[in-house]
């Protein structure tokens, strides 16, 4: 159990641009939690999101601004689909295949909590660090390799969806 509270300013970062759409803020981390668990804001553009893949840990999603849509494998190993809004929260447990998408037409502000901890550990690794969490205007290109880097060190792996 955590000795201490621990408190992340806002703004304090540090923060990353991924897969050229998507900034992501660390909140806290390993080191914070005892790695119990992360937690990251992300800002997304229309359209952003991952493709289908398979996590390590949970992820837990609550939306703030805008509109997600999260498709994941169902108990019948079926496709299903969530289309969350400001103050849902979606939780996925590890080993569940599942894609998310901001399919607003605005942009997305959401948190994510990964327990147990090393979600902020990946995002660092696989994106590209930037000074402050400001969304490009149009998505930028990335580093695919630092990307499937990242997937092998956290054990992540690219997935389908049924359907």
């Amino acid at each position: 159990m955590a000795s201490h509270v621990r408190n992340t300013s806002a703004g304090n970062g540090p923060h990353h641009l991924m897969i050229g759409s998507v900034v992501v803020s660390r909140l806290l981390g390993d080191d914070e939690t005892d790695g119990e668990l992360s937690m990251v804001e992300l800002s997304g553009l229309p359209g952003s999101g991952p493709g289908p893949h398979v996590d390590a840990w949970r992820e837990t999603f609550y939306v703030l601004e805008g509109e997600l849509t999260i498709r994941f494998e169902g108990e019948e190993g079926d496709a299903r689909e969530v289309v969350a809004a400001p103050g849902d929260v979606v939780s996925i447990p590890a080993g569940i295949t599942h894609a998310f998408t901001v399919s607003g037409a605005e942009s997305a502000r959401y948190l994510i909590v990964g327990t147990p901890a090393g979600i902020d550990a990946f995002f660092a690794d696989a994106g590209d660090a930037i000074d402050e969490p400001k969304l490009p205007s149009e998505p930028q290109p990335f580093d695919r390799e630092r990307l499937q880097a990242a997937f092998a060190k956290y054990d992540l792996r690219a997935a389908s969806l049924p359907g």
